[in-house]
């Protein structure tokens, strides 16, 4: 069984990550024995074994958040009719998905229909759950009403984009380069913007008289003040990622004088705190949307696991136009 394990942190990933023939796997009486059919590689797995993250494990460590898999096996106190289905792994990073197989506690899966794209299910429970979140969580938004985001071409950007045009609300979406605007204009985002010196002025005469009642930041830094005029009164701002590994800014006179919200948000922290029942609720909503092909994100390439130095390389290249997934050939015993 092999599987991919970080050895130390900080440093080049080529030199702490390694190929790990893992021992044979044998699920406890709550766990499930899961044969992986497809785990994406993510920016918070890279920040994770630099050593800069919410999740510091001990190591060795195997590696993988989340994945899309078939249950081989069930422990004793798990009900058999698991045995078979296809499940989501939940990023808790209690068990590592860069992987043949794997151990998984029970309360760590959510189980699937067959019709849905595997590499789309394997990217489910981080970004999709995330931009669903971001978007129902802050502000009670109705049809009509404006957000903002920036970082759009990114997967969580492509889901928010994606979610918010089925419910109505209109989306004023910044990227950094033109080649990712027209990634997003095919999304069908309402305005597209690419960031520049006057990006203020043309957020706000993109809006006219509108205004922004959430705008979601993925970049941090200074960045969020050029459309800080562009919120309403009492708007949030919700940082969810920092490219710049800078915390957003907002102008002092803005957040007081106009009561302007910051939040931050980590998906691990509703993964792990969220009712059962909230997750199952939301999970099963968003696969049934991958089945249905509302909501995808862009795959740029797919690597079996012996190739994982090109694929970590291919992950961390600045200008990629989609995710990068390891995928496994499913054989007899799974």
């Amino acid at each position: 069984m092999s599987r991919l394990i970080l050895t130390a942190f900080g440093g080049d990933v080529s030199d702490t990550v390694s190929l790990d023939q893992g021992p044979d796997l044998v699920p406890g009486p709550e766990d499930l024995l899961v044969a992986v059919e497809a785990a994406p590689v993510n920016p918070a797995d890279f920040l994770l074994a630099a050593g800069w993250y919410g999740v510091r494990p001990d190591l060795p460590y195997a590696l993988g958040a989340e994945g899309v898999g078939r249950v081989l096996d069930a422990g004793s106190a798990v009900e058999r009719t698991l045995v078979g289905r296809r499940v989501l792994i939940l990023p808790t990073y209690e068990q590592g998905t860069w992987a043949h197989r794997v151990v998984v506690p029970a309360r760590n899966v959510v189980a699937v229909g067959e019709e849905g794209d595997a590499l789309q299910l394997a990217m489910l429970a981080i970004n999709p759950a995330t931009a669903y979140l971001l978007l129902n969580r802050y502000v009670p938004l109705q049809p009509g009403d404006w957000i903002g985001l920036n970082l759009a071409n990114s997967a969580v950007g492509q889901y928010v984009v994606e979610l918010a045009r089925r419910a109505g609300v209109r989306t004023l979406a910044v990227v950094r380069r033109d080649a990712a605007a027209k990634q997003v204009q095919a999304l069908s985002a309402d305005v597209v913007l690419v960031d520049g010196d006057d990006l203020g002025h043309r957020v706000a005469q993109s809006l006219g008289d509108a205004r922004l009642r959430l705008f979601l930041d993925g970049i941090g830094g200074t960045w969020t003040s050029a459309v800080v005029p562009s919120l309403e009164t009492n708007a949030t701002v919700v940082s969810f990622s920092s490219v710049t590994a800078a915390p957003p800014v907002l102008p002092l006179g803005d957040l007081i004088f106009r009561e302007l919200s910051l939040h931050g948000f980590f998906a691990i922290n509703w993964v792990r705190e969220a009712p059962r029942s909230e997750i199952e609720e939301t999970y099963s909503a968003l696969a049934e949307l991958v089945e249905k092909g509302v909501i995808n994100a862009a795959v740029e390439a797919t690597y079996p696991l012996d190739r994982y130095r090109e694929a970590l390389a291919h992950a961390q290249q600045p200008e990629r136009s989609g995710k990068v997934l390891f995928t496994f050939e499913r054989t007899d015993a799974s």
